[in-house]
């Protein structure tokens, strides 16, 4: 008796631990997309882009089994706060195009 009691026991603590994973919702993970996309933007700077802002609007994703395939709109703007005499001012909004891994640490551009 005591041994069925154990195997039911783990059995109902496996149970409930594979129940409270939880699968982020929509709104969850389109924050995450764009808070690693404006980290992968600040991080992976160039050489002059202290010069350049950017700010990321909005996000349409597709998940795949791996990745999330992402297109990003994104404000680029020249920095209010540095005055170069011959930089020309910069305000536009493009597509970024690029794949995320599913723990939104690896960002891949792809245009």
């Amino acid at each position: 008796m005591r041994k069925y009691f154990s195997v039911t026991s783990i059995f109902i603590a496996l149970l409930l631990a594979c129940n409270t994973i939880k699968n982020p919702t929509p709104q969850e993970v389109q924050q995450h997309l764009t808070t690693a996309m404006q980290d992968y933007l600040q991080k992976t700077q160039q050489r002059d882009s202290n010069k350049v802002l950017f700010t990321v609007k909005s996000v349409a994703y597709y998940e795949e089994a791996k990745y999330y395939i992402c297109d990003f709109k994104v404000h680029m703007q020249t920095n209010p706060n540095i005055v170069i005499p011959d930089l020309p001012k910069i305000d536009t909004i493009g597509t970024m195009h690029c794949r995320i891994s599913k723990d939104f640490q690896i960002v891949t551009r792809v245009y």
